[in-house]
């Protein structure tokens, strides 16, 4: 049976199929560049690492812990609650309901140390040497965060478990 090709009119609704509309999510803001930030710190890190950080260092520390915190903080309204990623995730792939509850505490822990930094940066007496320590330590726990995230967001809408 020789196959028909579709009317030219059908062909055409395939080619260019309709835009619809997205709706309206809170967690694509890109309001405070997080990625930027930790860039600035890790950057400032790495410049202390090849001299001993003095009183100027920490200084800029001060400096790059606010808008850290504030970018972290809207990473955190974008993704928690209502609105929030991790509700759309949930909603999209319950099975992940465990893992999102994890991320939040992981928010809690990093606000923490953040906060926990940032006041022992305020101190005049800080070791800069922990500061820097301490520094390495809140980047990292980010970068595993960010990767958490990422990881999350791959698993439940780029792998298929079938049956969902």
């Amino acid at each position: 049976m020789p196959v028909t090709p579709f009317p030219r009119r059908l062909r055409a609704e395939v080619a260019m199929p309709t835009a619809y509309p997205l709706p309206e999510q809170s967690w694509n803001s890109t309001a405070v560049p997080l990625g930027e930030t930790i860039r600035a710190l890790a950057l400032s890190i790495m410049g202390s690492s090849e001299q001993a950080p003095d009183h100027s260092w920490r200084d800029h520390l001060r400096s790059l812990l606010a808008p850290l915190r504030e970018a972290f903080a809207e990473h955190r309204a974008v993704t928690e609650g209502d609105r929030g990623l991790y509700a759309d995730v949930v909603h999209d792939a319950p099975r992940l309901a465990r893992a999102v509850s994890g991320l939040v505490a992981e928010h809690h822990s990093l606000d923490t140390a953040m906060a926990r930094l940032a006041s022992i940066a305020d101190e005049v007496s800080a070791d800069a040497e922990a500061l820097r320590l301490g520094a390495m330590e809140v980047l990292d726990d980010l970068a595993r965060h960010r990767q958490n995230d990422a990881d999350l967001v791959y698993e439940a809408y780029a792998t298929d478990i079938g049956g969902e």
